[in-house]
């Protein structure tokens, strides 16, 4: 594992993740960023993590319900770089969901994880694809004036066969409303290598 390369994530997805969130619909006419979410993308690995947030714990006598589901991301990346053949695409998302407080960055929900690897496509070498399913299950408190949704961030790059990250890029959706209980929902994004 790269140093290096795990601590410039580390800086960028804090300077992307306040830009991204900061340029959400909000109706305060000044949105204030988040500080305190982190995101790093380890890129020969494949790892999408998160840090500097707190999960609520749910009081065990608080009434409280399940949501379960799927979320599926496609993730078009224009391969901008000159990439020599050997090079793979490691990509990953991560949607963080439930009862979300983005003033003090604490989830009332989970966060969960998918990495794979996007295939190029032959027809067209200058894309690439990424298609990752995460299904899961939360258990939310039954509060009617919670604010409630999903953020996802999606991360992709370009590794050498040496292990080397030639090109990264990581970014966040914003706020997303929260899915419907069973449901399976798509999202499809692009980012540019």
């Amino acid at each position: 594992m790269r140093t290096g390369t795990i601590l410039t994530a580390t800086l960028l997805a804090v300077a992307s993740t306040g830009l991204a969130l900061g340029q959400q619909s909000v109706p305060n006419p000044t949105p204030k960023p988040v500080t305190g979410l982190n995101l790093a993308f380890d890129a020969p690995h494949g790892q999408l993590t998160a840090s500097g947030y707190a999960l609520k714990p749910s009081p065990s006598n608080l009434p409280s319900g399940s949501v379960s589901g799927t979320i599926d991301v496609t993730v078009t990346i224009n391969l901008a770089t000159k990439f020599k053949r050997e090079t793979t695409f490691p990509c990953a998302i991560m949607v963080i969901g439930g009862e979300i407080d983005l003033t003090n960055v604490v989830v009332d929900g989970g966060i969960e994880t998918a990495s794979g690897f996007a295939t190029v496509n032959p027809a067209a070498p200058s894309t690439a694809t990424c298609t990752l399913s995460i299904p899961y299950t939360w258990t939310l408190p039954k509060d009617s004036g919670a604010e409630n949704g999903i953020v996802i961030a999606f991360a992709a790059a370009g590794v050498n066969r040496a292990g080397v990250t030639v090109r990264s890029t990581l970014q966040l959706s914003g706020v997303e409303s929260l899915p419907a209980n069973g449901s399976t929902s798509k999202f499809v994004f692009d980012a540019t290598l």
